[in-house]
């Protein structure tokens, strides 16, 4: 169909319909690869990333197709690019800053200040492959400085430890930096996520890692 026999309401549908499929692929790539799992319930900084991405390409960018499509315009070809130009660049640089800002695990380090979000831009790269490709989302620190090193950056997968690994004791990592018990209820270990309403709780031994909000928590211990 050539677009002198549209109308602006067609345009519209047509430019919507297609923003549409974009972003839903979008959400799928949120959910599956840049948040999966217990990291997209650790960080939620997605619904503000989908909100924006939703904000340009399923409303901006048809509104302004709905505004400015008049099949009798010489000019419409080159109206219509721009706005898709327009929108393809607010998109790139939405999903460019959903890649970089990503979570890639979280790491303990002193257990009364609780887990950490490591970033894939708070990291260094070496750490952020180590810490998406293994089979836990979840690390706590091996090294020397009581509250972790100064900054993320410092930190090196040989400092690592996952709190599921057989080999070495989660539960014996947190009782030699706090009080034996403190943060161990009905046979389960509870840590908050540090800055957040949630708190992880696992096995002694670091399997079967959930997520709970605060309130959830005080109402079990009831």
């Amino acid at each position: 169909m050539h677009l002198s026999s549209w109308n602006r309401y067609q345009a519209f549908a047509a430019h919507f319909g297609i923003s549409l499929v974009i972003f839903l692929v979008l959400v799928l790539l949120v959910f599956t690869v840049w948040y999966p799992g217990l990291l997209m319930q650790a960080d939620n900084s997605w619904e503000q990333a989908l909100m924006m991405i939703a904000g340009v390409d399923l409303v901006l960018g048809p509104l302004l197709t709905l505004i400015v499509f008049n099949p009798k315009k010489k000019s419409l070809k080159m109206d219509l690019s721009i706005i898709a130009l327009c929108q393809l660049a607010a998109l790139v640089a939405g999903l460019y800053t959903v890649n970089s800002s990503r979570p890639v695990g979280l790491y303990l380090a002193f257990p009364p200040q609780g887990f950490e979000v490591l970033y894939a831009n708070t990291v260094t790269p070496e750490l952020a492959t180590f810490a998406e490709d293994a089979d836990t989302p979840l690390f706590y620190y091996t090294g020397k400085e009581l509250f972790g090193p100064a900054t993320q950056m410092d930190l090196t997968p040989e400092m690592l430890a996952p709190v599921n690994n057989p080999d070495l004791s989660y539960q014996a990592f947190i009782e030699r930096k706090s009080p034996k018990g403190m943060f161990e209820l009905d046979g389960k270990l509870r840590m908050q996520i540090a800055m957040t309403n949630n708190w992880i709780v696992t096995n002694l031994d670091g399997s079967e890692p959930t997520i709970v909000p605060s309130e959830a928590l005080k109402t079990a211990e009831k």
